[in-house]
């Protein structure tokens, strides 16, 4: 039986990208947004369905949701759409991701994992670069180590072009302040109280804390009781070298980057690193696979990346590959 799934948010930049990798790899996504023109441009040029959906009628979406079984969010900031769309899909048993990295969103879906699980739905936020790669790392890290006492995890995103969401996200989450995961517990901290310089294959990069969903996502992959979620700015000057990807053919300027840090009760430390291209091509691409990895087959609850598809999960995306180091 074919499956069908929608994808929210799908004229804007991100999504743009997500329904056109889609339709590269065989799906026919209904796209669905709030622009009526946008949406019906994008629809007539991918030749694929959609519908005009505005998220403050609860009726409206639920009816929108018939037929489908699942839905895809790529429209931030998420604190604004996650909410309704959620709701909808556990009320008509329909599976739920997005690609955000949102911490208080993080928080309230996680909170929805029993009802989620009753309902026999998957909800997995995070399932673009910015988590998806932190998140599998910090899992490969925790085992490495026999379960991590403090974890430290980190992105630094290269792309070709930045869409307008992420910086709508930014002064959104901003007022919420910092947070770091201690003793099990979130604490508010400072924002960007906390720095670290982090060694990349093109040389040392200064990093600073910052209150993203990895803080909650880590915690769910791993149970450390510790955790620090960093952002690092790409240096200008390394895009313009161009490195072989995982696959050994020559890849775009762009280098992105998922790098994360476990240390044990006993001390022993190991750091891993994910190296990937522009970090939008890989958000477009992880996303459609989480779609078929939950449409084959799913397992109900709140789940992060890493719980849900497995530490390698970032390997399937082509010219991603991951480096190890054990440290004492």
């Amino acid at each position: 039986m074919t499956r069908s799934w929608m994808l929210y948010g799908a004229a804007g930049y991100t999504g743009t990208l997500i329904a056109k990798h889609a339709v590269e790899r065989g799906h026919r996504p209904l796209l669905a947004g709030r622009s009526a023109p946008a949406i019906a441009a994008l629809a007539e040029e991918l030749e694929l369905p959609y519908r005009v959906l505005a998220l403050d009628d609860p009726a409206a979406v639920l009816a929108a949701l018939l037929g489908v079984d699942l839905v895809l969010n790529a429209a931030g900031p998420f604190l604004r759409t996650a909410a309704p769309l959620v709701d909808a899909c556990l009320n008509s048993g329909v599976h739920y991701l997005d690609i955000g990295n949102e911490l208080q969103v993080y928080r309230a879906l996680y909170d929805l994992n029993e009802r989620a699980q009753r309902a026999g739905v998957s909800v997995i936020p995070g399932v673009g670069f910015g988590v998806v790669a932190t998140n599998c790392l910090a899992r490969f890290v925790n085992d490495a180590v026999g379960g991590a006492d403090r974890l430290e995890v980190a992105s630094r995103i290269a792309c070709a072009q930045a869409g307008p969401g992420a910086a709508a996200t930014m002064r959104e989450n901003l007022p919420f302040g910092g947070w770091a995961r201690q003793n099990g517990r979130l604490e508010p901290q400072q924002l960007f109280s906390q720095a670290t310089t982090i060694v990349f294959p093109d040389g040392p990069h200064r990093a600073v804390a910052m209150p993203t969903g990895d803080l909650e996502a880590a915690f769910r992959a791993t149970g450390a009781p510790n955790v620090v979620a960093y952002s690092v700015q790409a240096d200008p000057a390394a895009l313009e070298a161009k490195v072989p990807d995982g696959d050994g053919a020559a890849s775009d300027a762009y280098r992105s980057f998922g790098w994360a840090k476990a240390t044990g009760p006993d001390g022993a430390t190991v750091e891993a690193l994910v190296q990937t291209g522009d970090s939008y091509a890989f958000t477009a691409a992880s996303s459609v696979r989480a779609v078929e990895e939950v449409l084959g087959a799913a397992a109900p609850g709140a789940s992060s990346p890493a719980t849900a598809f497995g530490v390698d999960f970032p390997l399937s995306i082509p010219g991603t590959s991951r480096t190890d180091t054990v440290l004492y």
